[in-house]
């Protein structure tokens, strides 16, 4: 969510946008040096109480929320016409778990960021709420993620493709099957894994484990919470390289890993699922295929 708040600002940057972030997920240099965005992050138990009285003491041109469907409805009560709330996760659970617990007569929209995530949401709604509901696509941060970004100097050894997959070791991004890519094709190529914000330390075991059980373990390899413009530099190193970003996702809501590297001129391959049919074109090769199709 900080590179799609990030990319916000950047674009509008006569609006002064305030953000308040519940716990710190570790985003915060995303924000370092942008005179329009102002920040605080509160700890857990301290976060609903700070939104409120924020949100009743300060006039605002519009109040969004994310994750939070009870504090939404209590604020947009306070709030009429003002409050958006924003989904952007693509698992079906959560979103209905959440629009049980949403009061949508009081908000302004329901936002989502792809015309799939979208049309899932419409159905889960009555005619009334439905006319709620908009896609914005986020945006890319063109000045960061495009072709000319100096490359990083990475060395795989001689003549080695790289294979990049970003994500969490989660089920939904489904590292396995990148691992499975990867078996297929000879020792040239190898696989570099990105971890975004990745916390839970048993997840990468078993991930490292899975990399051993394919024959990966030396080939494999990590990174570590890279920044945006270390991300860029990467794309572009990679597209030098020959190499390919793989996307073996389950689910996608957007695809914010396939419309970075496509702008760095990375070609992608990415499952068919969600909002990734609707990533822009911007001249570099995609092709996207039926889930399981290593």
């Amino acid at each position: 969510m900080a590179t799609v708040y990030r990319t916000r600002a950047l674009a509008d940057p006569d609006t002064e946008y305030f953000f308040l972030f519940k716990n710190d997920a570790g985003g915060r240099e995303a924000f370092q040096g942008i005179s329009n965005i102002h920040y605080k992050v509160y700890p857990g138990t301290r976060f609903e109480a700070a939104a409120k009285f924020i949100t009743s003491k300060t006039e605002f041109d519009e109040i969004r929320l994310t994750s939070l469907p009870e504090l939404a409805s209590e604020i947009s009560q306070n709030n009429p016409d003002q409050v958006v709330y924003e989904f952007h996760t693509s698992t079906m659970g959560i979103i209905e778990n959440e629009m049980k617990r949403l009061t949508v007569d009081s908000l302004k929209w329901i936002q989502t960021p792809s015309r799939w995530l979208t049309q899932a949401i419409t159905r889960r709604l009555d005619q009334d709420g439905a006319v709620k509901c908009i896609t914005v696509p986020n945006l890319v941060d063109r000045n960061t993620f495009n072709k000319d970004v100096e490359s990083a100097r990475l060395d795989l050894g001689e003549n080695a493709v790289p294979l990049l997959w970003i994500g969490r070791f989660d089920k939904g991004k489904n590292f396995n099957d990148f691992l499975r890519v990867a078996a297929l094709l000879p020792a040239s190529f190898v696989p570099v894994a990105i971890l975004s914000l990745e916390s839970q330390p048993e997840r990468i075991s078993r991930a490292l484990l899975e990399a051993r059980a394919y024959g990966l373990a030396d080939r494999l390899r990590v990174f570590l919470n890279l920044s945006q413009r270390q991300l860029a530099a990467i794309y572009t190193w990679a597209r030098d390289q020959g190499g390919v970003l793989v996307s073996t996702s389950l689910s996608e809501s957007f695809g914010y890993s396939i419309a970075e590297a496509l702008a760095c001129g990375l070609p992608a391959a990415a499952y068919r699922v969600g909002g990734v049919p609707e990533v822009a074109d911007c001249g570099t090769a995609e092709e996207l295929v039926a889930v399981g199709d290593t």
